[in-house]
């Protein structure tokens, strides 16, 4: 359970968000207030009802007004953590919360205090700093301020409890406020939610950035793409301007293949635009994928265990760009192995063509999985996910089922001709 806890904890501060944390989140919660609860309804029944020396305020119902309370705080501030909660409806949560505490103490002003009154439950407090966190971390600072100024006013209500603003009215006692003190406490309240804050803005500008590199990466190797096909169709064309006129036959047997690299070089050049545009699809330059995937063989040294590269299927159909994106996430894979899995024995290398795609694998059997999505890490799965999906494919990370270690997973369309399919359901969808 503390794994669990500690798990959800660590998803949290890196930004993520999903239907399971929010279970784990809210159960852990619950858990927390509801604890708190119980042990301030213990602390309400076992309040002396017939002891003459007791100093507190006589038995009434109202020694059960802030278990109440802190039970009606503590399901409006579990409401508020699932991360699909709007901002405003956080801010709404918070201002039931806070008004609830407020109305408690009004209620609880009235009538003899004894020496000592009525005290905050632990409770309220707990719900209290949760929504006041959720606020800061999701709100505008405008609804921020004003949640912390309500937050201070339910803190100092205190005193209304206690019994010594109605005795400092009648003149009988002088309050004992401390500003300081409460503002100090709102702002502990509000550090978690500006903290998170700070590193989802952090991580949002870190992907913002992976992705803008990524797709100026692409562009610059499309260039290259483009720039030869363009030099081919060019050459093709010169020559054909020397014998077409004594060998016609020539002309026409050359034609189709000018047609083709024409083809490809304005396939090439659309998702060039759209790379430029932050748009769709982009390919890569060529490469001669087996070589490259062999060139990550390894018999283990300072940097890492073993790689081992197993190939199967034509390599050679695999079209130049997507060739080119298989082999860089795959180096991309390697190096998050060696930096991050911990104790790891060896790294696997698995790449097949069949069908018309190509699938590619990189596993390794350490422990804390080659993610650079961890604290300090950089952003590189970030960078092959956006390469597979501007080639029209998926590329996907995370920990072995059913056994110790970690996976990237890759799969894109094997040839230029499913790449231009792709194009024309983009397009068709999107004329609709």
């Amino acid at each position: 359970m503390q794994g669990t806890v500690m798990g959800a904890l660590r998803r949290v501060v890196r930004g993520e968000q999903s239907r399971a944390l929010d279970v784990v989140l809210v159960v852990g919660a619950l858990g927390l207030l509801g604890a708190a609860w119980v042990v301030g309804l213990g602390i309400a029944l076992g309040q002396p009802s017939d002891q003459a020396d007791w100093l507190g305020p006589p038995p009434s119902y109202r020694d059960y007004l802030p278990i109440v309370s802190g039970g009606v705080m503590s399901l409006i501030a579990v409401s508020a953590v699932p991360h699909v909660v709007s901002p405003r409806r956080t801010g709404l949560s918070a201002l039931a919360a806070a008004g609830v505490m407020l109305a408690t103490s009004v209620a609880l002003m009235p009538g003899p205090k004894g020496l000592f009154g009525y005290a905050l439950a632990a409770s309220e407090g707990i719900a209290l700093f949760l929504v006041v966190t959720l606020v800061a971390l999701r709100c505008r600072p405008r609804t921020i301020a004003g949640i912390s100024a309500l937050a201070m006013l339910c803190l100092a209500s205190d005193t209304l409890r206690s019994g010594q603003f109605v005795a400092a009215l009648r003149g009988g006692e002088i309050v004992d406020f401390d500003p300081t003190s409460i503002a100090t406490l709102v702002l502990l309240m509000l550090a978690p939610g500006l903290y998170l804050r700070w590193r989802a803005a952090q991580r949002a500008s870190h992907v913002a950035r992976a992705r803008r590199e990524e797709r100026l990466s692409l562009a610059r190797d499309l260039h290259d793409v483009v720039a030869h096909q363009i030099t081919g169709i060019v050459v093709q064309a010169q020559a054909l301007q020397h014998v077409g006129a004594r060998n016609p036959e020539l002309a026409v047997t050359a034609l189709p293949e000018i047609e083709a690299a024409g083809t490809r070089a304005l396939t090439a050049m659309r998702r060039l635009v759209g790379a430029l545009r932050e748009g769709d699809e982009v390919p890569l330059e060529a490469s001669d994928l087996a070589a490259a995937l062999r060139a990550l063989e390894s018999d283990g040294d300072d940097n890492g265990p073993p790689v081992e590269v197993r190939l199967s299927g034509d390599l050679a159909e695999v079209a130049p760009d997507v060739g080119t994106a298989i082999a860089r996430m795959a180096q991309e894979g390697v190096t998050n192995a060696r930096r991050y899995a911990r104790d790891a024995t060896c790294i696997r290398v698995r790449a097949e063509v069949d069908k018309g795609r190509v699938w590619l694998e990189v596993r390794d059997d350490g422990r804390g999985g080659g993610s650079s999505f961890g604290d300090g890490g950089g952003y590189g799965l970030i960078g092959m996910a956006e390469r597979a999906k501007l080639l029209g494919g998926t590329c996907t990370a995370g920990p072995i089922a059913n056994g110790q270690g970690w996976s990237v997973r890759a799969e894109l369309p094997a040839g230029t001709a499913d790449l231009q399919d792709a194009d024309a359901v983009d397009g068709a969808q999107g004329e609709r």
